[in-house]
């Protein structure tokens, strides 16, 4: 007997769950993963209450529905696909501009391409943002000074008060309009301030000053300033500070891979928005290194500076190490590859390269998504673009440039072009000198601003992102070390880095 399609999807409905009706049902009709999936739990959840709730959030996605492995919602969160930063806040903003998103068109979180879920999980019913020891651990994903709690002190960190009792993060209101609010609510917390009249410890020109608190335009930090999370200088800023020299840290990286970045990350959204690596882990890559390594060290620090000579550029490193690192190796792109600007060199570093989370043998190289017109997914194998859509890439400057620095060859420089994979070139201009001396690696790079095609120009008023990977003699492979995605320019000071 053989059933029409439409029948099928006739009994499929039937099947759902009876919390569901309408629209909800058919799109349970693929997505029901059983009771403890995500869509499960945003129906039980206060977004389930509205009308047609998939819709409400989604669009009506008809595209999506008669192709839904091909074609996108209306408005799509990610990971697969993901909808433009004004189309997401724009669904969002559908019932919430109402009430507590009235004002976030003013927010500094939106003005840096954050969306509502960046920091809300909503296919859940119980967002971590609401919650007191969950809403800490979301806001310090980039709040790094706040880690460590209210005085910086750790140990009280679990009797806090949530981020929100002294900010708000749907407005550009600072902390003394909140506190205005709700009296100093966060402060309260903790410190009473009838109790502390009655302490002697309390001086009494102190006390005196308590009693004003009692009027209404009044607020804790009036008096007591710069106190509430530690110096403005225990962290690396959010933006960077050209200069033409720095220290740079390379970490360990394990295992992740672009693919994770994008799905699994706790970043994820932020980076598919455009946010580069370095907004939240600036002055991280120690630390991160130590957690992910297996082998000390765990991370490197090399010395890097530039210097702009009138037809070329210098590039002079130095770190301590072992004579027998093996080799030195950087990626360039000039902003036209998106996902390279955003993430460096994990721009390059797939799942299903040798030794990573979704290896399957096919010995994989490094590659652009962008040359990919389909990625590896269950049951559909990866697809490579075709040589004419490659070739119009290549025209458009949607690549990467990688040099490779062999310090035991004396700084021999092997120049590549990355997109469907590396094609290295026979003469690219990179010239190279490295030396080993009293436990210590030098290397000088030289490399004509505008060098022969395809190898992208360095002029002013373009700003080029890179990033760096260190090999030693028993550090193949993923095993290597490697930095946040940085930024040059040979003017402005938007940029990690600025020639000289």
């Amino acid at each position: 007997m053989r059933f029409s399609a439409s029948f099928a999807l006739l009994f499929s409905l039937c099947l759902a769950p009876q919390v569901a009706s309408g629209a909800d049902s058919a799109c349970l009709s693929c997505h029901d993963f059983g009771p403890e999936s995500p869509v499960h739990s945003v129906l039980a959840s206060s977004h389930g209450d509205v009308d047609d709730a998939c819709e409400a959030c989604h669009g009506p996605s008809a595209d999506h529905m008669s192709r839904p492995t091909m074609a996108a919602p209306d408005t799509s969160f990610g990971p697969r696909w993901t909808a433009t930063v004004a189309r997401q806040d724009k669904q969002c903003l559908n019932c919430h501009q109402e009430n507590v998103a009235a004002h976030w068109q003013d927010a500094l979180h939106m003005a840096n391409n954050f969306t509502c879920i960046t920091c809300h999980e909503l296919h859940t019913d119980k967002d971590p943002v609401l919650s007191q020891s969950g809403q800490t651990q979301v806001c310090t994903v980039c709040h790094k000074t706040q880690k460590d709690g209210i005085h910086a002190i750790a140990d009280h960190q679990a009797d806090n008060p949530v981020c929100t009792h002294c900010h708000n993060p749907h407005t550009d209101q600072g902390p003394v309009a909140m506190m205005l609010a709700n009296r100093s609510l966060g402060c309260r917390s903790c410190h009473d301030l009838v109790a502390m009249a009655g302490e002697s410890a309390v001086s009494e020109k102190a006390k005196s000053y308590h009693r004003v608190m009692v009027q209404q335009d009044r607020t804790c930090v009036d008096c007591h300033q710069g106190v509430a999370h530690g110096p403005a200088d225990a962290v690396e800023p959010f933006l960077p500070m050209a200069t033409a020299s720095r220290q740079v840290t390379l970490f360990y990286p394990g295992q992740s891979d672009i693919d994770w970045i994008l799905s699994e990350h706790p970043g994820s959204q932020p980076f598919r928005q455009g946010s580069n690596c370095q907004q939240c882990h600036r002055g991280e890559e120690a630390g991160m290194g130590e957690s992910l390594g297996k082998n000390p060290p765990t991370s490197r620090v090399v010395k890097v500076s530039f210097h702009a000579a009138a037809d070329h550029m210098e590039m002079n490193l130095s770190w301590p190490g072992k004579e027998d690192d093996a080799d030195i190796a950087f990626m360039w792109s000039d902003g036209t590859n998106h996902a390279f600007r955003r993430g460096g060199c994990w721009a390059a570093c797939h799942s299903d390269m040798p030794g990573m989370s979704r290896d399957r043998g096919q010995d994989l190289g490094k590659y652009l998504a962008d040359s990919r017109s389909q990625q590896q997914r269950i049951g559909q194998p990866p697809i490579t673009k075709g040589a004419g859509e490659l070739k119009a890439m290549m025209a458009a400057g949607n690549f990467v440039e990688l040099w490779r620095i062999d310090l035991q060859k004396g700084g021999k420089a092997d120049v590549a072009i990355l997109l469907a994979g590396l094609d290295w070139l026979d003469n690219s201009g990179v010239q190279a000198r490295a030396s080993f001396k009293g436990g210590s690696w030098t290397v000088k790079i030289s490399r004509p601003n505008r060098p022969a095609a395809p190898l992208k120009t360095f002029i002013p008023g373009k700003r080029y992102t890179f990033g760096m990977a260190l090999h030693g003699a028993d550090r193949t492979g993923a095993e290597h070390w490697v930095s946040l995605p940085m930024t040059f320019s040979l003017d402005g000071d938007d940029t990690d880095f600025l020639a000289d």
